[in-house]
């Protein structure tokens, strides 16, 4: 893949959207509007934000900016970095809208979800795609960061972190609704979570029936988690046309359902080639519950540090 040509953050905008469209297929809209936003240069106001020499300084503003269903997109800079407090404290409430973070590693734009255990990003609107952004917890047991109460959202190459040691989300991902279908469509795909704390739970939480969702290539590692499956559903609720594929797991979880935690047998979809680092010697692994509806193919588990992983469930047998 070629570099982004540019010089700092003047990025040409041409070479842009050659790489985007090569890093990240369909990720932009052209018909749409593109607004830039970099919090070391930027100023919120209506005079700024259609160029990279005259940005924006906050995401939210940014999304303000936007038209609904237009295909929007909004380039976010390397090293940006907002405060965000408060429950909606950022919110992306202008449907089929795509945040794009420049930059890798470090040089991510980062949000500090800070002043309390209830700030939040909110998901209000249809079809968000929010990508390659950090979200830091900045205080202690934040219950949830990126709350979803709209359909079809992606969130692609997420980065959920501590700010200290002693700051951690409690779920990053969290459907906080209880209306069947709100966060249908919902795709959570190559993103990333380390915590060292005991507080972490689930990496997904659901509240309400789900349609096609897609959980796949994610980076989930709690060596300290007692209570962490990949994916946690209401009591009642059910997950239908998922395809859950190709996600890595470490948790110290030591019973109960391991990788997704499910009461009923409605579910429908795929989990296939998971990787589930656990703490239950029982012997049991239960990585989902016995006829859960889901079809599991090729799942590894283990929950000792010096043996490669099992399938489970166990290999059919021809019958």
């Amino acid at each position: 893949m070629g570099a982004v040509p540019r010089t700092g953050f003047r990025t040409n905008l041409s070479g842009l959207y050659d790489y985007l469209d090569n890093q990240f297929p369909g990720a932009l809209l052209r018909s749409g509007t593109v607004y830039w936003v970099n919090s070391a240069t930027g100023v919120d106001d209506t005079n700024h934000g259609s160029t990279s020499a005259e940005p924006l300084a906050t995401l939210d503003y940014a999304v303000g900016r936007c038209v609904a269903n237009h295909g929007d997109t909004i380039i976010v800079a390397e090293n940006h970095a907002e405060t965000i407090t408060g429950v909606g404290g950022l919110a992306f409430d202008v449907a089929g809208i795509t945040v794009i973070g420049l930059g890798t590693y470090n040089q991510r734009p980062r949000f500090l979800m800070d002043g309390g255990t209830t700030v939040t990003a909110v998901i209000s609107a249809a079809d968000v795609t929010l990508q390659n952004l950090v979200f830091a917890a900045g205080h202690a047991s934040v219950v949830a960061c990126i709350d979803i109460t709209a359909a079809n959202a992606t969130l692609k190459a997420l980065d959920f972190r501590n700010n200290t040691a002693s700051e951690m989300f409690v779920t990053p991902i969290k459907s906080t609704s209880t209306t069947d279908q709100t966060a249908s469509g919902l795709r959570v795909i190559g993103c990333s979570w380390y915590d060292i704390e005991t507080t972490p739970k689930e990496f997904i939480e659901l509240n309400a029936d789900v349609d096609n969702l897609i959980v796949a290539h994610n980076r989930i590692c709690l060596p300290a988690g007692t209570v962490a499956p990949l994916i946690f559903v209401a009591s009642g609720k059910d997950i239908k046309g998922a395809l859950v594929v190709w996600n890595y797991l470490q948790n110290v979880t030591v019973s109960g359902n391991l990788f997704i935690s499910t009461d009923t047998t409605a579910n429908t979809g795929i989990v296939a080639h998971n990787r589930i680092k656990h703490a239950d010697v029982t012997g049991a692994h239960l990585l989902i519950t016995a006829d859960i509806g889901m079809m599991p193919f090729d799942n590894l588990s283990t929950s000792t540090a010096t043996t490669s992983g099992f399938v489970l469930p166990a290999i059919d047998a021809n019958s």
